[in-house]
């Protein structure tokens, strides 16, 4: 029988038993390290994620702003754009 798998006095007192149980416990983490960067980009590659749009990269609100600043409308009809564009579900997916 394997001196590992049952009591052993050289197991239990020896130094060669701490370096091999430290040895195993890290390539233990660094194989689950590893499966689980590989697993994430995978997940990444074959389901991208959506952007959000957000006020700051909305391409209908920087119009609405850019006419607002050319004084094309006004600020009544600016915020009554800006709330249909914000409540209106149009672009939400």
């Amino acid at each position: 029988m394997h001196p590992f798998y049952g009591p052993s006095s050289r197991l239990v007192s020896g130094r060669e038993s701490s370096l091999s149980g430290l040895l195993s416990m890290t390539a233990y983490l660094a194989f689950w390290a590893v499966a689980i960067a590989v697993a994430k980009k995978e997940l990444d590659a074959r389901f991208p994620r959506r952007q959000r749009v957000t006020p700051a990269n909305d391409p209908a609100e920087a119009v609405l702003r850019e006419r607002l600043a050319r004084g094309e409308i006004e600020v009544a009809e600016y915020r009554e754009r800006l709330h249909a564009l914000v409540s209106e579900p149009w672009g939400a997916a």
